[in-house]
């Protein structure tokens, strides 16, 4: 469900810039900074960047309340939705010789959220299934906080922008359910048989 979502925000978003830039190919990826190890992969050169920074249970879930049927004394038994609160960034990864250009593009994707931060399925019916909607918040975050991000990525600074995306799951258990390939190399992993 978190790859649904940033896979989400990261098609509206290459749609957006490809129609306002009049680019070819896509400019938004969903990647880290670094890899594990600390290295930066070519292809996230010159590229913006959309990665979670932090995940918590919205505190919202707290006060939901399932609607009761009144007309009798039975309600249905089923799992409330889930509630989450990801810390998403928004950075420009872009070389000193494109330093602006990476500028330019972070701008339009401020205003691109400022006029666009709730996708529900009235106004993105090309929501995935499993997600009911999508809210989003220009975060901000003190210096001393923001070097400790960056740090604990392993990377200096980019041109940035933070943001607390809020996303209701209607039906949590739905995804354990959830049938999709995992590209790992060198694992052992395997689903385990019901």
């Amino acid at each position: 469900m978190l790859d649904l979502c940033l896979d989400y925000l990261k098609d509206r978003m290459n749609h957006s810039v490809k129609n306002v830039f009049d680019l070819a190919e896509d400019l938004v990826m969903v990647s880290p900074p670094t890899d594990l190890d600390g290295s930066k992969s070519p292809k996230i050169q010159n590229k913006v960047l959309i990665f979670v920074s932090n995940i918590e249970k919205d505190g919202f879930s707290k006060s939901y309340r399932q609607e009761l049927n009144h007309s009798s004394n039975r309600k249905p038994i089923s799992s409330q939705p889930l509630f989450i609160t990801m810390t998403v960034t928004v950075a420009a990864n872009f070389s000193t010789n494109h330093y602006s250009d990476g500028l330019k593009v972070l701008s339009h994707f401020l205003a691109f959220f400022n006029r666009h931060n709730s996708f529900n399925r009235q106004n993105s019916p090309d929501l995935p299934k499993n997600i009911e909607q999508i809210n989003m918040e220009l975060e901000s975050i003190p210096g001393e906080q923001l070097n400790h991000m960056w740090g604990v990525f392993g990377s200096h600074y980019l041109p940035s922008c933070i943001y607390k995306v809020r996303a209701l799951i209607p039906d949590s258990e739905s995804v354990l359910s959830q049938v999709g390939n995992i590209h790992l190399s060198n694992t052992t992993m395997a689903r385990r048989e019901n």
